[in-house]
Parts: C-alpha cells; structure tokens; sequence
C-alpha cells in the first residue's frame, strides 16, 4: 500500500502553505464585517493563530463546517478491490479507480496482513491459479472471435477480490475526518492501515481540522454488514415504490401556490390526458444530460438487489443512493458472463470458483478477499427520483457494462409499471437522445 498527498488547495494570492487559512479565513466572515480579501490576507500571515481559531471553532463551537474549505487529494496505490470498496463507501468524496474493465490485469495480489505461515502460501497459491485462469478466459474469448474490451471485461470475473487497485480521492477535510475515524476500526487490518496513512498526510499538512478521531459505537455499527441466510427467488424485486401523485401533487402545488393538502386534492381529480401534460409541460426543457426537476426528489423506490461484485462495482458509484449491503456469500451464487459459457469456457471458470469457495472458507473472517468479481452480495438500495433518472441515463445506456445494464433494465421496468408518467423520460442516453433537440 502506497499513499501519496498530491495536493491540497491554498491561498494563492496570499500563500500560508496550508487550507487552514482558507478555513479560518471563512469562518471569520460571519463575525468579522471586515472584506474576506483582508480577512484571507490576515489569516495566511498568522497560521498558528489561524489553526488555533480553527480549534476553537471546529471543536468548542462544534461548527465543524468551516473544515470543508480545506480540500485534498490523494494517490492511493496497491491496495485490494475489497479496500476501495470499503473507501469509496463515502458519500462526499470523489474517486476515479484503475479499472479491471479497460486494463488487462498482472498478477496484482494484495496480501492482508493478518494471515502468514500455511494460510499465506495457500492464499498465494489460490491467487496464482485465479490469474492462470483469467489468463486462460481472456485467451479463450480472443481465440472464440470477442475483441480485447470483451475478453478483459469478462475474463475479470474470475480476479479475486484481493487484486489490487489504484486510485485518485479527492476530499474536504470535515469528509475525510469521518472516513478516517470510520475507517480506523475496520476488521481489516488493510482498512485501518488505510486510515493511518490518511491521517498522517493530513495532520502533517493541516492538523487544526482533524480532532474528533475516536471511533464511536456508530462507526463499529457502521462494519456489521448483514448476514446472508438464503438467495431470494429474483435477482432485482421492487420493495416499495411511489406512484404517480408524489411528484403530481408538487408539480401542481409548485404551479399554483396552494398548501400541498390541497395540491393532492387537485391531483386526484385531474384525468388521465391532464396528469399526462402537467408531467411534459414540466420536462419539456429537458436535456439529455440535465437533471430532472428537485420535486423529483421526493418520489422514493426501493428495491433488494442480488448482484456480482463487478455490477456493485458499477452501483456503489451512484453515491446518493442508500445502500445497505450483505456480506459476499457463496450461497447467493455467482454471475457467469454469457461469453465465457458461450466459448466453451465454463467449466474452466467454474473451477476457479470452486478453488476461491474452498480457500476462502479456510480464512474465517478474511474470506471474501478470496472470493471473486462473480461473488454476489444482496443490496438493498433507496432511490429518489432525480437520481434514478441519472442512474438510467448511465446504466441502460448502450455503452454502459451488461451485467448492471440488465439490473438497470430490471429495475426502471418495473418503476415505470408503478409510476409511468415520473419514469416518462428515464432511459439510456443511447436510447432516448431521438426526444431531445
């Protein structure tokens, strides 16, 4: 594992070498009358006394707000796909991942740190054979007529989870204090490393900003992720869904000014052909890469998803969503691309499987780091509106990866049965770029 501070941003007219300045700079806004031009000026010539107001205001005021002035960015290199899933579980950070997808991957293993002694060599033993296999699938799939992109997004699926990853993140620092907080007392010893390599960069860089670092009840909580005792009878199921009047009574509320009591009374005596062109009229500007409106927002579905580590590889990106997810479970199955079974290669991958499954259930609590892209987790997902129009537009497209373009297929097919005029206009941009100009 390789952590590297690329940057952070300063004061550039003023300098002060760290965002503290920024911060306490902005934080005096709201009591100082003074112009934030005098105020930045004063703060970059004073930095210790800056970082003590930043103390002060973050910790004995409790506004920890002004700490999301400071922004860092990150390399994070060599660690396993297991780690960035757990890193990349943060909602107000952004990340840009390696992606097994596009880069034909090495033998690029990531060893946890607990095991050592005969469960390292089987460990490394299992992961040889895992990479002689996706050799032999991507191979295969050339040979059987599928182009590289193919052959690499498919033969993936065998990679264990260990393989390593490498990444850029970029964070304000109020973010990157829960995370490493959150993260520093993970079950994995990779994780918490994770967290003490962040949080020796930053301290060095800005350390007014990082106080409250004591994982709390809610951050052990927050690592209990849910057992699996059985597989549902379907991989995509809508929970609970919306209808057409949440976002109809707002639109109609929004048009006439009316208390939204009254607003759900209109709606329901509104007719079909009615109902139908309050909906266009409000997306008539629609863009193809535009949000929908915010009353959006308040229309809700929630579905239970079983899906590969490749797909949640694909939803975890959709970070407005809610997700809580299960452990990866041997008992869910597994997802085998329809090339593989198609070129003859299945029982090679099946075999795989079987070795990941028998190594894994050797390592106790490490065992998913040994289980593969093809190993699947139930997710139960919440999702408004607005962002499952943005998840559409991604996900169904034509360019987007199969295995979550057919769960994306799978759930908007549904939504657009229970609520057909706020999915109106949901679709691939592939698909749907003939309704816009």
């Amino acid at each position: 594992m390789r952590i590297e501070l690329a940057g952070f941003n300063t004061d550039i007219q003023n300098g002060g070498g760290t965002p503290e300045t920024l911060a306490a700079s902005y934080a005096r806004i709201s009591r100082d009358p003074r112009p934030i031009d005098v105020l930045r000026k004063e703060a970059a010539g004073e930095v210790e006394k800056a970082r003590a107001s930043n103390r002060r205001i973050v910790f004995e005021y409790g506004h920890g707000s002004i700490a999301e002035h400071a922004v860092f960015n990150f390399d994070v290199i060599d660690i396993s796909r297991l780690a960035a899933e757990e890193l990349q579980n943060f909602r107000l950070a952004s990340f840009t991942e390696k992606s097994q997808r596009y880069i034909r991957i090495g033998k690029d293993l990531v060893l946890p740190p607990e095991l050592n002694g005969n469960d390292e060599i089987r460990f490394r033993g299992t992961a040889d054979n895992l990479f002689e296999i996706y050799e032999k699938l991507y191979n295969g799939l050339i040979e059987n007529g599928a182009d590289k992109d193919t052959s690499k997004e498919d033969a993936r699926y065998i990679l264990p989870l260990a393989t390593s990853c490498q990444m850029g993140m970029t964070a304000n620092a109020r973010e990157l204090e829960h995370i490493i907080r959150r993260l520093s007392c993970h079950p994995f010893a990779e994780v918490r490393k994770l967290s003490e390599k962040l949080l020796e960069l930053v301290m060095d860089a800005s350390p007014s900003l990082f106080l409250f670092l004591e994982a709390t009840a809610m951050d052990h909580f927050a690592h209990s992720m849910s057992p699996v005792d059985s597989a549902a009878s379907c991989d995509v199921v809508l929970v609970d869904c919306d209808d057409d009047s949440k976002v109809g009574s707002l639109l109609l509320q929004r048009e006439n000014g009316v208390p939204i009591e009254i607003a759900v009374r209109m709606w329901a005596e509104l007719n079909s052909p009615e109902r139908e062109e309050l909906f266009m009229n409000a997306l008539s500007g629609l863009g193809i890469h535009d949000s929908v409106p915010r009353c959006w927002e308040f229309f809700h579905a929630e579905f239970e998803l079983i899906l590969s580590a490749s797909a949640y590889a694909q939803m975890k990106r959709h970070r407005i969503c809610t997700r809580l997810i299960s452990v990866y479970d041997p008992v869910l199955g597994v997802t085998v691309p329809a090339s593989i079974s198609n070129a003859g290669l299945e029982r090679d991958f099946m075999e795989g499987i079987r070795i990941a499954e028998e190594t894994s259930g050797s390592l106790g609590i490490f065992y998913p780091y040994m289980l593969t892209n093809a190993h699947r987790r139930r997710v139960v997902v919440g999702i408004n509106g607005r962002e499952l129009y943005h998840f559409s537009r991604l996900r169904e497209d034509s360019h987007a990866q199969w295995d979550i373009r057919s769960i994306a297929h799978c759930m908007l097919h549904a939504v657009r049965e229970a609520a057909p005029l706020t999915t109106v206009l949901t679709g691939g941009k592939s698909d749907i770029s003939g309704f816009f100009t």
